[in-house]
């Protein structure tokens, strides 16, 4: 019995396993906790508060998802809310962030983070 049903679950199971594993060091994304995020960065550029968003008296929570690059650095910064007039900064600001590599499984990862920032007038 060449194919018999015993040895092709084997196979099917080898494979899985196999992209399980492949998919665990090849472009997996851990996401962690704003809280996390703070703790690990060690490089955090202040938000500008520009001066169109003071004539505008703009205030209120800003927003990120940040992509962190396995070495640290940041891949992307995405808008998800907040006044056009503060996000911009934020968004320029994080960019030049730079973190200590999140880690899974001994190896360092590509990570996504939310970070929300709050001006107040």
């Amino acid at each position: 019995m060449k194919n018999s049903p015993k040895r092709i679950w084997r196979l099917w199971a080898a494979r899985i396993a196999a992209c399980f594993l492949l998919a665990g060091s090849c472009g997996a994304e851990l996401r962690v906790t704003e809280a996390d995020a703070k703790r690990a960065a060690t490089k955090k550029t202040p938000p500008e508060y520009t001066d169109a968003a003071r004539q505008m008296k703009a205030s209120g929570k800003v927003e990120l998802e940040v992509t962190i690059s396995p070495s640290g650095a940041v891949e992307d910064v995405k808008i998800v809310s907040g006044n056009p007039f503060l996000t911009r900064p934020c968004a320029k600001a994080v960019k030049e962030w730079a973190f200590t590599p999140f880690k899974e499984n001994g190896q360092p990862v590509k990570a996504i983070a939310p970070l929300s920032f709050e001006f107040r007038q």
